[in-house]
């Protein structure tokens, strides 16, 4: 029975979710009501339950909301930096390889512009490209959706930086982790592309394949190369970046003046926040607001602050600040209630103890086995919650906590949580995807298609569990 009440607020949130009869921020409301009983069992030997309850309210609320300054902020700066970069009026129709752009699109161009702004705004870019070539519908749906792999750095990473501050981990080191295993992942989901291509009309021949094979390989090891050079929050930039510029230089190499002074426009924004990102980084000991003491400080030299820097400065150059800051609000503030809201029920369930007690109920029922239940943990929290932040709020704690109990180092099951492939196939992914490739796609379409994602990321992620 104790073990039950424990349970209940993640057993709760799983449910609404699942069956969609809440929104996020509500499912999560029910699931912090539900702590309460879990918090009470909680009540330290000798301690007078109401003073120790105020005390766990009041703490765990107040450290959810600083948690939450960074993954909102991000939102709505990415929101801002879309709207000031993104094109006005229709664009011209393309007569590019379909194949190609397929490629282009899912792997390189919605990524990058994922790891800058996330909110999925990966699938749009992506499948905007799409029908510049003819490719809509169920398949290209299907495919948009890959634009969203590079999950644990989109938006510049806040679901990284939320999940390394719930398992007590360095950022940088939790995604260099994720770096080796979105390397390994890449090939291994290009069959899965190609029968989508061919879904869509279009047949990957083999040079082609081979092609994209090579891109990919390049991409996993530009991405594990950069951690080990440059701050985790722009080497999902760098990565598709570099290796977009390179794939679009040689297929359509600029022509004359003209041509290059084009392509430096509209790779100029996209330079600049790379650039201050980067050189944010020589700022040695930059000024930080320090909170709470051992929690995440926010220095001035933060990814989420240059993220606003660049998208207000370039809001400034095309006279439309407060355009931009309002379409940022009337677009972000559901999904950053949402983030407020899983953000807050982490730090409730981890003051309730919840995390420790599920590890050790886990560890005592499957002994040695235990932590390979973690990619299923991963997979069902990545589906319901629809996000990054979300997911990792509610399971990372628990992953945590069961590799500690099962002895395993302290990055193996929080890579596996953090930018869980399952991501990919939410709901709420997949209805962005379906509702914008139109003729009739739908996300039990996405699913029917894509499914076999699921065993794909249970199969990886116990891989990398068995090698520690």
């Amino acid at each position: 029975m104790v073990l039950f009440i424990q349970a209940l607020p993640l057993l709760a949130l799983v449910v609404l979710l699942g069956t969609g009869r809440a929104s996020a921020p509500v499912a999560c409301g029910v699931a912090l009501v539900m702590t309460v009983p879990a918090a009470v069992l909680a009540v330290p030997a000798g301690a007078e339950a109401g003073a120790w309850l105020w005390l766990y309210g009041l703490s765990s609320a107040s450290q959810g909301l600083w948690l939450a300054l960074i993954p909102v902020g991000i939102v709505l700066g990415g929101l801002v930096f879309h709207d000031s970069v993104r094109p006005r009026g229709e664009q011209a129709p393309s007569d590019a390889n379909a194949v190609d752009t397929l490629f282009t699109g899912a792997f390189l161009l919605g990524g990058f512009t994922e790891t800058v702004t996330g909110f999925g705004v990966g699938t749009v870019f992506a499948l905007s490209a799409f029908r510049r070539v003819g490719v809509t519908g169920q398949a290209a749906a299907a495919i948009a959706i890959f634009s969203q792999l590079l999950i644990p750095w989109g938006g510049l990473g806040p679901g990284t930086s939320v999940g390394a501050a719930l398992a007590g981990l360095v950022p940088q080191d939790l995604a260099a982790r994720n770096a080796l295993i979105l390397a390994v992942e890449l090939p291994l989901l290009l069959p899965l592309f190609w029968f989508l291509c061919a879904k869509a009309g279009h047949k990957v021949g083999v040079r082609q394949g081979l092609g994209q094979v090579g891109w990919v390989l390049a991409e996993g090891a530009l991405l594990v190369g950069a951690h080990q050079l440059v701050a985790w929050e722009v080497c999902g930039l760098l990565a598709t970046g570099i290796v977009l510029a390179a794939r679009l230089l040689i297929a359509a190499p600029p022509r004359g003046a003209a041509g290059w002074r084009r392509m430096l426009v509209a790779a100029g924004p996209y330079l600049a926040l790379a650039g201050v990102l980067l050189g944010s980084r020589l700022w040695r000991e930059a000024p930080a607001l320090v909170a709470f003491e051992g929690l995440p400080s926010l220095p001035l030299n933060h990814a989420v602050v240059g993220l606003w820097v660049v998208g207000l400065g370039l809001a400034v150059m095309r006279g439309s600040v407060n355009g931009a800051l309002r379409q940022a609000v009337e677009r972000g503030w559901r999904p950053a209630l949402a983030l407020l809201m899983f953000v807050l029920l982490a730090r409730f369930l981890a003051f309730a103890g919840v995390p420790q007690a599920l590890a050790g109920a886990l560890a005592a029922s499957f002994g040695v086995f235990a932590p390979f239940a973690s990619p299923v943990l991963a997979g069902l929290a990545g589906f319901f919650a629809g996000s990054n932040v979300g997911s990792n709020s509610a399971m990372m704690p628990l992953q945590a906590e069961l590799g500690r109990v099962a002895g395993l180092g302290p990055l193996v099951l929080p890579a596996v949580q953090n930018g869980t492939m399952c991501l990919l196939l939410s709901p709420q992914v997949c209805a962005i995807a379906s509702g914008l490739a139109g003729g009739g796609a739908t996300p039990a379409g996405i699913w029917r298609l894509c499914w076999p994602i699921f065993p794909l990321a249970l199969i990886v992620g116990m891989a990398f569990v068995a090698w520690g």
